[in-house]
């Protein structure tokens, strides 16, 4: 028997709690408030009334590709799970799947599970992955685990709800696309969306033309509707449910993140050299007590937010940097602007696109059985460690 956990309460983890949930040989696990987190459910699995060996484990919360994956470890370590509360866990051997979740008796040879993280794009931030990877593995035996490397979506067709992976084509820039004028600048944000050089997972290059149909004509929406859907037509293979045509959902985004940095030291006098302090001070200041600006450190936190190097990070963004009572605030904002497109192989002229790589679960038996073609072992949609 596989074990479900989603200990979120967000409409889209309660959603994830139902849907999967329908899984064939999958038992949901819910625990009381006090023991909602990793620790609780790897107590709850270590009791008399659950088979041993188990099966594999999923786990359903919110992920960020910057490393941050919308789980408590324990009571004392909560939402979200990150790098650095991954590594003390390591070092505190507080998550480690105990040898007798593993085996039927004592004497049996240790089970390889597999833990299945499901959330958007946790995937991609794989040095999270191998230190909870690490944290996780029981002592004496191993532990397999996958997570998606794009969008992980639920939609309601007749009969159920599909789960399928999307794509993120994202644009980072430092200044939002506006023309001389201060208007929004959809034909330069088109430009250069297509500029970049997006293809469909085949390597199938995107169409010019395609983008001004997923790009809408307000690329600027207010901070409420950052993240706006549309319907998107596809066709299914295999069919579910007997429909071979649904209608799912895409996205829009558009999100404002602000970076900022605190030091104090004396004013150098020229803006390059201000600058300069923001390059030398990184490395040497403290985020939650680590240097977690340090080229040196294990997973640099300018890596997490998609720069190669602190000279990257300080030249591709526009800095304030005012100066109060011997300290400077330094601030920059990254304007990030997505298409969600779901996974499909390339739409033939006049055709819609074709799904395959989804999963279907019934609303019940009469909507025939479940459908599992999302293929954990293809590596160009789930990270395989």
């Amino acid at each position: 028997m596989d074990y479900l956990f989603v200990p979120g309460s967000e409409a889209s983890e309660q959603l994830g709690r139902q849907i999967i949930s329908r899984r064939p040989n999958t038992a949901l696990i819910e625990r009381p408030p006090a023991q909602n987190h990793f620790v609780g459910l790897l107590a709850r699995l270590g009791a008399a009334s659950v088979n041993h060996p188990i099966g594999d484990i999923l786990l359903v919360a919110h992920g960020l590709q910057s490393g941050e994956y919308y789980i408590p470890l324990s009571r004392s370590v909560g939402s979200p799970c990150d790098f650095e509360k991954a590594a003390d866990a390591v070092t505190a051997d507080t998550i480690r799947l105990q040898p007798d979740l593993l085996r039927a008796a004592s004497t049996d040879t240790l089970q390889t599970i597999t833990v299945r993280l499901r959330g958007c794009n946790i995937g991609k931030a794989r040095p999270l992955i191998e230190k909870l990877q690490q944290a996780i593995a029981p002592a004496g035996g191993a532990v397999n685990m996958t997570a998606p490397l794009h969008f992980d979506e639920f939609h309601a067709i007749h009969g159920g709800w599909v789960e399928y992976l999307a794509h993120k084509f994202t644009l980072r820039v430092a200044q939002p696309f506006k023309d001389a004028s201060g208007h929004a600048d959809r034909p330069g944000l088109l430009a250069a969306f297509d500029a970049e050089g997006f293809t469909y997972l085949d390597g199938t290059a995107i169409p010019t033309a395609s983008w001004s149909n997923w790009v809408p004509t307000n690329i600027h929406p207010s901070s409420a509707n950052w993240r706006q859907s549309f319907n998107f037509t596809v066709d299914l293979d295999p069919a579910a449910n007997g429909q071979t045509t649904v209608a799912i959902h895409r996205e829009y985004r558009y999100e404002q993140l602000p970076i900022t940095w605190t030091w104090t030291a004396p004013d150098p006098g020229t803006d390059t050299a201000r600058l300069n302090l923001l390059r030398t001070s990184l490395p040497q200041g403290e985020v939650n007590r680590r240097h977690l600006y340090d080229p040196s450190y294990d997973w640099p936190l300018y890596e997490r937010m998609g720069f190669t190097s602190i000279d990257d990070m300080v030249d591709n963004l526009d800095w304030v940097f005012p100066y109060r009572h011997g300290t400077f605030h330094y601030r920059a904002i990254r304007h990030e602007y997505t298409v969600m497109l779901p996974i499909t192989d390339p739409p033939a002229t006049g055709a819609n696109p074709v799904m395959q790589f989804y999963n279907f679960f019934p609303l019940n038996a009469a909507s025939g059985p479940a459908i599992l073609n999302l293929d954990e072992t293809n590596g160009d949609l789930f990270l395989i460690l």
